[in-house]
């Protein structure tokens, strides 16, 4: 049974649409679903600093800050969403992690034991322009255990 759903979330449009399909299914199904959003702090560095090469204290608080802003974003973004499943009667709960992003989503896969994935084909760092799938959805997709399903 399908009762596990992971909704990998990151606010793109392509997450969006993952989970209005996350939905349908867990509606159908009584399933539960997991939201996760992962904020990979590697990538992020405010605005003239050049990550890993900080030397300042100052520097080095200001990328601390800066990523603890997005980790509060995620988590807003986050309770939206899981605002959305809920008002539709979807038992739902969210997480924000950090790290490699496809990795996380495959530890929290084996963690929770889930049964099913609903995974964008982009995510906020996809081309637009290329069809091709996203490095996250390929990854998860080829490194799954249980099902995935990825939604254009």
């Amino acid at each position: 049974m399908l009762t596990k759903i992971l909704v990998p979330y990151d606010g793109s449009k392509y997450s969006v649409k993952a989970l209005a399909r996350a939905m349908e299914l867990a509606h159908n199904l009584d399933s539960e679903i997991f939201l996760l959003s992962v904020v990979n702090v590697g990538y992020i560095a405010p605005p003239g600093l050049l990550h890993g090469l900080v030397k300042s204290k100052k520097e080095k608080d200001a990328v601390k800050k800066w990523a603890k802003t997005v980790k509060t974003d995620a988590e807003k973004m986050l309770k939206n969403a899981l605002k959305k499943c809920e008002s539709k009667g979807i038992s739902a709960s969210y997480k924000v992690e950090e790290g490699d992003v496809a990795g996380k989503i495959l530890d929290f896969e084996k963690r929770k034991k889930i049964t099913l994935i609903v995974i964008g084909s982009h995510g906020l760092h996809g081309l637009g322009k290329l069809k091709t799938l996203g490095s996250v959805s390929r990854r998860v997709s080829e490194n799954a255990k249980s099902p995935v399903l990825i939604v254009r």
